[in-house]
């Protein structure tokens, strides 16, 4: 399916939402495997993921009369999803917020021919195993495309709290890519 919005995604989203079984089953087949890969994006555990991910299925059958047709409805699915995550890590404390340092101007990004050279498996492995906040906050930036201010809302944090550990995260993840190219000789 293209990732445009359609008819499909509206009379899908309306049969949802009035209960129909078939189309709650349709919209699980199309979604959860991206879900769940959303959730391990963000949380690194496979069994968590995937509960967070039920979690996430239940919460869009419950809000799902709420789809407006001005995203996909994969989209949608998927904020509603990252929401439900990030209030999770926020609730259970799992995030670690410290306090800001200093400003960094510039986030310092490895080389884009650097980067080439790394398996995107071995990148996602980099991103995993970021510390939880770190990773959040990369995953929300840099994947998901939300801003600072918005990310600082989500987490009730500063802005700049919010860039500095998007820098630490990136600082990071350049500093495994260059361990990678020279453990790997390339």
């Amino acid at each position: 399916m293209a990732d445009i919005i359609n008819i499909e995604d509206i009379e899908l989203a309306k049969l949802c939402s009035k209960g129909d079984k078939k189309a709650r089953h349709e919209l699980y087949t199309r979604y959860a495997a991206y879900l769940f890969a959303l959730c391990i994006r963000y949380v690194g555990e496979k069994e968590l993921a995937r509960d967070l991910m039920h979690d996430a299925m239940i919460k869009i059958f419950d809000t799902i009369g709420r789809y407006k047709p001005t995203g996909t409805l994969k989209s949608w699915c998927a904020r509603v999803t990252v929401n439900m995550v990030v209030d999770y890590l926020r609730k259970s404390k799992r995030m670690e917020l410290q306090p800001l340092e200093q400003t960094q101007d510039k986030i310092p990004d490895p080389q884009t021919e650097d980067v080439a050279k790394v398996p995107k498996q071995e990148l996602m492995r980099m991103v995993g195993e970021l510390p939880e906040t770190k990773r959040v906050i990369f995953n929300l930036f840099c994947v998901e495309g939300y801003s600072h201010k918005d990310i600082a809302e989500m987490l009730n944090i500063k802005e700049k709290t919010s860039s500095s550990l998007l820098f630490k995260a990136r600082a990071q993840l350049a500093e495994n890519v260059r361990d990678y190219i020279r453990r790997n000789g390339l």
